[in-house]
């Protein structure tokens, strides 16, 4: 096991550690505030019933055994007392904070005998001349029964259950002077706080229970989640560890190339000899292009960068162009090549034609590379369906290849992956082709996807949406993208133009200055932006175009573009500048275009694009037809 897998894995434990051991700690908080609602809730009603039972015997001895001894019948209710009296309960019952304060008699016949009370509603009063059955219910005869016995009895407010008409009481006897029971007194409160305190502390336990659960799950959840990523992201790791060995090798190969042949280039005199090996070192400096190309697309890919450019093109010609690519190692391995383009398909679209023939291309390397010699395949292209003016394409890609397992067919569109770990070594390439195809394809609007089974060949087949376009002359270039620009056509082309080649690598200028020495135009080199600036001062005139690298010592590229622009001499801040750089992502050349460059020309040069530029922004004096 790997030292990075060791650390994930000593990661994963200790987020395992700290999840148990959070939940175990969320669990204990739990167990705790339950305790302490519950003791908080058994404090409340024992400081309930322990006012109730205050209030009754305060009552017990607020009345004389004389005043209730004035009240045997409804007739005593004439009496002046019991006005005073009922008075002097009711400021008795706001003093205590109660409901209710009452008195009655037991006379041993099963009945109470009501005396009196505070409440002031004639249709609840009490009169000495109601009577209660004891037995009429199971709380009454329980009280009665604890007064008759000289003892305090209250609602039991631990096993609540509603009592007299919704209230909770304490009654208590008044004794005469030999000790025996005169009567009993009692006070009750409204039932309404102790089920509130009991409803909410309910909610409170419900509402800790579901916090309690949702933290336990959501913890998990993001446990889980965060297992998953470790797993994927270990995955990832390992996948793209194999991808740099992978990478080392392909890079390696072409360099051994370039290398080895720039060696015996040097060594021998034989023109043949020397032509055969820089022809080998073109080759070699191509493939190793093309897998830069391929990082830095993934790169793009993995940033949500990767963009299209959309212009008119002619659909058969880039078809066209596109299979020229692969036909030389078709004839090599002698294997058979059928095109069928549907000709529904309008003459010119509108889309991406580069990153259209980029997934093509993928492609048909992929069916000659796992073709056998005398093999074939076969490439097609048809019209799907058009809306407002927008097409859908089908295009598939199939051959008699060696086929794919369906194992391996769920893992090839990833990136840094390949259909078998052996890929590499018996096929070459880098496992990015086709990540980077699929890529393409969903941003054109289309899907891809391959049928095979191993031994039988395969079929990849992809769709994409392009736009109809009525332009019969689009640009020129733009169906054939791959297409070579004589060398020739340009000979003594700009004669008499000068231009400012501003580049801190002297090979590099050595490079410019022999790729268009047949054109005749004049370049002067500057190492730096600040030189450059010198160079255009002192000779405002002299300058045709300026080549601008971006990344120089004193003053970058950037920098020095936007103080030609800021210059008051016309003839200087009007000149057409190129960005000449290796910085080739979307956002680098809108960088260079937001400071006032003109164009952009990636590293290492293409001529048919330097070709191009120049015959954008120059007047030829003279062109060889």
């Amino acid at each position: 096991m790997g030292l990075e897998q060791k650390k994930n894995f000593g990661s994963i434990s200790f987020v395992n550690i700290l999840f148990f051991l959070s939940a175990a700690l969320m669990l204990l908080v739990s167990v705790t505030f339950t305790l302490y609602i519950e003791r908080m809730e058994k404090n409340l009603l024992d400081s309930i019933q322990n006012h109730l039972v205050a209030a009754a015997q305060a009552a017990s001895g607020f009345l004389s055994i004389e005043e209730l001894d004035l009240f045997h019948s409804d007739d005593d209710m004439e009496r002046p007392e019991w006005d005073s009296n009922r008075a002097k309960l009711q400021k008795f019952a706001m003093d205590y904070r109660v409901l209710y304060v009452y008195y009655w008699r037991y006379h041993g016949d099963g009945n109470i005998q009501y005396i009196i009370d505070n409440d002031d509603d004639p249709d609840y009063m009490v009169t000495p001349g109601m009577y209660y059955d004891i037995w009429s219910d199971d709380t009454t005869a329980e009280a009665v029964l604890e007064i008759v016995d000289g003892k305090v009895w209250a609602s039991d407010l631990g096993i609540y259950t509603a009592t007299w008409d919704g209230v909770i009481s304490a009654v208590v006897p008044v004794f005469r002077e030999d000790g025996s029971v005169y009567c009993a007194a009692g006070v009750d409160l409204s039932d309404e706080i102790v089920l509130t305190v009991r409803n909410s502390i309910r909610i409170t336990r419900i509402v800790q229970i579901v916090c309690l659960i949702i933290s336990i799950l959501s913890g998990f959840s993001a446990f889980q989640q965060y297992r998953k990523k470790a797993i994927l992201s270990e995955k990832a790791n390992l996948s793209k560890s194999q991808f740099l060995s992978t990478m080392s090798h392909e890079m390696r190969t072409p360099l051994n190339a370039i290398i080895g042949m720039t060696a015996i280039a040097k060594k021998v005199t034989d023109a043949q000899e020397k032509d055969r090996a820089l022809k080998n070192i073109e080759g070699a400096s191509a493939h190793l292009l093309g897998l830069i190309n391929d990082v830095l697309d993934m790169a793009k890919i993995e940033a949500n960068k990767l963009e299209l450019s959309f212009v008119a093109f002619e659909f058969k010609t880039m078809i066209q162009n596109t299979m020229a690519i692969t036909s030389l190692r078709v004839e090599e391995k002698r294997q058979s090549l059928s095109v069928t383009v549907d000709d529904a398909i309008p003459q010119f679209v509108i889309g991406d034609n580069q990153r259209l023939a980029q997934v093509i291309a993928n492609l048909m390397s992929n069916a000659v590379k796992f073709t056998p010699e005398g093999g074939s395949i076969h490439f097609e292209a048809s019209m799907v369906d058009e809306v407002d003016s927008m097409c859908q394409l089908r295009i598939s890609v199939s051959d008699s290849g060696v086929g794919i397992s369906p194992e391996q067919q769920t893992r090839m569109f990833q990136p840094f992956e390949q259909a078998e770990s052996g890929t590499s070594r018996e096929y070459g390439g880098t496992g990015l082709g086709l990540a980077i195809s699929k890529s393409i394809v969903e941003l054109m609007g289309g899907s891809i996807q391959v049928e095979s089974a191993l031994g039988e060949g395969s079929t990849f087949i992809f769709t994409v949406k392009v736009k109809r376009s009525d332009n019969t002359t689009a640009a020129e270039g733009m169906g054939g993208a791959y297409s070579e620009v004589s060398a020739s056509a340009f000979a003594g082309a700009y004669k008499g133009k000068y231009m400012l080649l501003v580049e801190d690598v002297e090979i590099n200028c050595e490079i410019v200055k022999s790729l268009l020495e047949d054109t005749e135009l004049v370049i002067d080199c500057a190492e730096n932006g600040e030189v450059a600036l010198d160079m255009l001062k002192a000779a405002p005139a002299k300058y045709d175009i300026v080549f601008m690298d971006v990344h120089m010592p004193k003053m970058d590229g950037l920098e020095a573009t936007k103080c030609i622009r800021e210059m008051e001499d016309a003839r200087i801040a009007g000149l057409p500048i190129i960005a000449m750089t290796a910085n080739v992502f979307m956002s680098d050349i809108k960088d260079c275009i937001e400071v006032g460059m003109d164009d952009h020309l990636g590293k290492p040069l293409d001529l048919d694009k330097v070709y191009e530029v120049l015959r954008k922004y120059l007047a030829a004096s003279e062109i060889s037809q």
